[in-house]
């Protein structure tokens, strides 16, 4: 007679073992046979003293011991031990046992299986986390008290990317990794300059370089070399190199909102005042048209029902994405290829 989960909390635990698998399991046909083995991948850690006068880059990169870089087959050897683990504990939890003592031991390999994925997973994160740091490093120039938060926000898309990661596609690990911590990052520096806890100010030095980008922009002019920047600003060929990539994303910085009655010098007049809406009631007329709704009407669903989440019902990009269980990436992507086929429709002459 099976063991009924109700009656029964290890086979209960079981089944939540198996519920709980952090990621979606891949099946190889291998995994069907029973003398596959996967392999183990285990790198000799180093660990050195973590100094207390060390950065915050330093504590970083050396906490939890240090390892070398991963070869591809090492890669994915380490996700297709993850993925054999996961699917022996979905097999196990469904299997009917007919006495507790088989419930009981499969219950301990369950538990064998979780501990050998977390091997893996940190064996990936741990070899990784110099991917985190090198996505950082266009954000040093906000200062070492924003660093430490920087680095745990892409330690968090780094754990993501390694339970998301499709490694049957062919797309090297590191690649997808990449995109997925600069995209976090990117949201996580946009969301606290317009909310203002971040104040981000330039250094003297860059400046210095914008200045000289801004004018030959303004007459024109290619962009100068990392040499002529040098002779510019009275800066070393390396220091430029090394600052020019924190003035492109100073220049990309999103500019917090402004206030409509924020008062201007020390006048009692405010930006109010001065903004007159001339097509406020042109763009309520063309908002009532029949033709937006026929636009948004030839989208895909899906693209239909993420307008409807984010215009009508006003959930933000994090809600949407939860609801479908995409990122806030991918929500914003789908958003802005929804907008300009709406704008192409509306734009087409009428038939």
């Amino acid at each position: 007679m099976a063991v009924d989960k109700s009656e029964n909390p290890e086979k209960k635990e079981l089944c939540t073992l198996a519920e709980s698998i952090p990621f979606r399991v891949i099946e190889l046909p291998a995994f069907k046979k029973a003398s596959f083995v996967p392999e183990k991948v285990r790198q000799p850690r180093q660990y050195t003293p973590v100094e207390g006068s060390l950065q915050a880059i330093g504590r970083f990169l050396m906490e939890r011991g240090t390892v070398e870089l991963l070869a591809g087959p090492q890669t994915e050897a380490l996700f297709v031990e993850m993925h054999w683990c996961g699917y022996q504990i979905e097999r196990l939890a469904r299997k009917r046992l007919a006495r507790k003592g088989d419930v009981h031991k499969a219950l301990v390999q369950a538990r064998g299986l979780i501990s050998r994925i977390e091997a893996a997973e940190e064996e990936l994160f741990i070899a990784n986390r110099r991917l985190v740091v090198s996505c950082v490093k266009p954000f040093f120039w906000i200062g070492q008290v924003w660093i430490g938060d920087f680095l745990q926000e892409g330690s968090r898309a780094l754990s993501n990317a390694i339970r998301k990661f499709d490694f049957t596609r062919g797309t090297p690990f590191y690649a997808y990794a990449q995109r997925a911590i600069q995209n976090r990052l990117r949201n996580y520096f946009r969301d606290h300059v317009r909310s203002g806890s971040i104040g981000v100010r330039p250094t003297s030095e860059m400046t210095a370089i914008m200045e000289i980008l801004v004018n030959c922009r303004e007459s024109k002019r290619e962009e100068p070399d990392n040499e002529t920047l040098a002779k510019l600003t009275g800066l070393s060929e390396e220091r430029v190199a090394k600052i020019r990539p924190f003035v492109r994303q100073w220049e990309n910085t999103p500019t917090p909102p402004v206030s409509l009655d924020a008062m201007l010098g020390d006048s009692d007049a405010n930006l109010y005042d001065f903004l007159e809406g001339v097509g406020a009631g042109a763009a309520a007329d063309a908002a009532e048209r029949t033709e937006i709704w026929q636009a948004i009407d030839l989208l895909a669903p899906r693209a239909r029902y993420i307008m409807e989440l984010r215009f009508i019902e006003g959930h933000t990009l994090e809600e949407t994405g939860k609801m479908l269980h995409l990122t806030r990436a991918r929500i914003k992507q789908i958003e802005d290829e929804s907008l300009k086929k709406i704008r192409h429709t509306l734009r087409r002459p009428p038939k």
